[in-house]
């Protein structure tokens, strides 16, 4: 958190832009800023790895370029959720609120059940 909160005001100082420019130059909002400039939260790794990018910043305890340990698998599993009150619920009762893609064969569903009872 300091050395993020050190860069952040070095870049301000640097560039001579307030905290609503700063924040807005890495795609933040100002309150998360004004937290992170006063060491108050830790940014995500995703806003260090926008700083990274967009500034050059590297950080002492992480290396951008390494590789994730755990690599994704070619084939994703279907899971199948059981659920003990399923067996009480008609294809009427559903209702899709929401069908939105997520890769070329997987779609996620937002859906209403209606139960009666």
């Amino acid at each position: 958190m300091a050395e993020f909160s050190e860069k952040l005001c070095d870049k301000m100082k640097e560039e001579s832009w307030s905290a609503k420019k700063t924040a807005k130059e890495l795609k933040i909002c100002p309150a998360s800023f004004y937290n992170y400039r006063n060491k108050a939260d830790l940014p995500s790794y995703n806003v260090l790895k926008r700083a990274h990018d967009l500034w050059g910043w590297n950080f002492q305890h992480i290396d951008f370029a390494e590789q994730s340990a755990r690599a994704p698998s070619e084939i994703e599993q279907p899971r199948q959720y059981v659920l003990p009150f399923i067996e009480g619920v008609r294809e009427s009762d559903i209702q899709i609120i929401r069908a939105k893609p997520v890769k070329p064969d997987t779609l996620e569903l937002t859906v209403q059940i209606r139960f009666v009872g």
